[in-house]
């Protein structure tokens, strides 16, 4: 049985048989994040936990190779296509047009959790906002994809980064700030 890194790295070459036997051992995992993603958006009608994850895997299995090697990399890539499937479902629907429920992650100085939205415009938003950051900055990009979306605790973001919870804190306020300014808001500053 091959490790997680041997299987990511295996993955990242584009070899199918890794990304499913990666998939096949992380998938409580990724399942986990994708239920409370969708529990705490309140839900998006039509769209449940299993058809999330599925359609994740469908689209990982479509790229050449995985992104990063590293479980990190992994779990903010896992956050990012889990968060494209809930984007298109959304767009499909045409809720953007109309509102909904969405997922909107909180960017305060404290530990950030994702908080019900009243339109999907908000998440549509915030998904330009992180493509925009992407370009900027892939590790804060990389860090808010793996604390907001792929649900990783400051922990577990330090041991994966090998570097201080002190460290990942801030990194997260400087990657809040610069979400916020993306988005168009005035970043607050609390001293």
């Amino acid at each position: 049985m091959s490790s997680i890194t041997e299987l990511l790295i295996r993955s990242s070459d584009g070899q199918a048989a890794a990304l499913q036997e990666l998939y096949a051992r992380l998938y409580p995992d990724i399942k986990r994040v994708a239920r409370s993603r969708l529990a705490q958006a309140g839900g998006v009608s039509g769209l449940n936990t299993t058809a999330l994850v599925h359609e994740g895997f469908l689209r990982m299995a479509e790229q050449e190779g995985l992104q990063g090697s590293s479980r990190g990399q992994f779990f903010a890539y896992v956050g990012q296509v889990l968060r494209s499937v809930v984007i298109d479902f959304l767009r499909a629907q045409g809720r953007d047009k109309r509102g909904g429920e969405a997922v909107l992650v909180t960017l305060s100085a404290a530990e950030a959790e994702p908080a019900a939205l009243s339109s999907a415009t908000d998440m549509l938003a915030i998904d330009r906002a992180l493509a925009r950051m992407c370009e900027i900055d892939v590790p804060l990009y990389e860090l808010i994809e793996m604390q907001a979306f792929a649900g990783l605790s400051i922990a577990e973001l330090a041991e994966l980064r090998g570097v201080s919870t002190r460290t990942i804190n801030r990194d997260l306020i400087k990657a809040r700030a610069l979400l916020q300014e993306l988005m168009g808001d005035a970043p607050s500053t609390t001293y």
